[in-house]
């Protein structure tokens, strides 16, 4: 974790912990998670990183802000990390049955776990709870059809996270009914997702293509309802 997430914060601590958040599973804090955000994708400093990002190849300061640093206080960062922690996931549609059976036959939930439980908290309702993820959380290579060549910490440049599959149902009512998939995007369809998984999924892959045109409708159909 980051020298400025304490010991108490859930998965902080001294050494390494478990990383959970980011394409790569680099991080392991909401907290960490939360202001690198702010930071990296909305050039906000906050009190935990008060130092502008400027870029590297702007050859002169003159282009970063002059809002006063920090620009978010701690509060507003722990009011935001609360609500982050406390979100429900997003419920299913309906399903059918035989996608989601065929979703187990080829073996797309050996990383795509259906359910995790949450282990202890100071907040009772996100303690010991069930939670159907799809995912389990670890990095796995998937291969130099998905490698972006660029290391993150300790996962290399074809180590990706498996992304929970959840609220997949939602999202064809934004940004014009399109679907923009995997890490960088470039899948408009499951279907195309599924096609460039590679290295450990290579095995899934190939018994998904073996499916009949029928049965990979049933199955996508499944995946799309989460």
């Amino acid at each position: 974790p980051a020298p400025f997430v304490g010991a108490g914060e859930p998965g902080g601590g001294p050494g390494l912990q478990l990383g959970r958040f980011g394409r790569k599973a680099s991080v392991s804090t909401i907290l960490q998670q939360t202001v690198g955000a702010y930071l990296e994708d909305m050039g906000i400093t906050s009190t935990q990183l008060p130092d502008d990002n400027v870029h590297h190849l702007t050859p002169s300061s003159s282009t970063v802000d002059v809002a006063p640093d920090p620009e978010v206080s701690s509060a507003t960062v722990q009011a935001v990390v609360h609500y982050l922690r406390a979100l429900a996931p997003p419920a299913p549609g309906a399903e059918g049955t035989e996608g989601r059976q065929l979703f187990s036959q080829v073996k797309c939930d050996a990383c795509h776990t259906p359910r995790l439980t949450t282990g202890p908290s100071p907040i009772p309702a996100l303690a010991g709870r069930s939670v159907d993820l799809y995912s389990d959380l670890l990095l796995h290579d998937m291969g130099p059809e998905l490698a972006d060549g660029r290391p993150d910490e300790g996962a290399s440049g074809s180590e990706w996270r498996t992304t929970p599959l959840w609220g997949l149902r939602l999202m064809r009512q934004f940004l014009n009914g399109d679907a923009f998939l995997l890490h960088d995007g470039r899948a408009r369809t499951v279907d195309e997702a599924i096609r460039l998984h590679g290295g450990e999924a290579s095995a899934v892959r190939a018994a998904y293509l073996a499916l009949t045109p029928a049965q990979r409708t049933a199955l996508l159909s499944f995946v799309e309802s989460r």
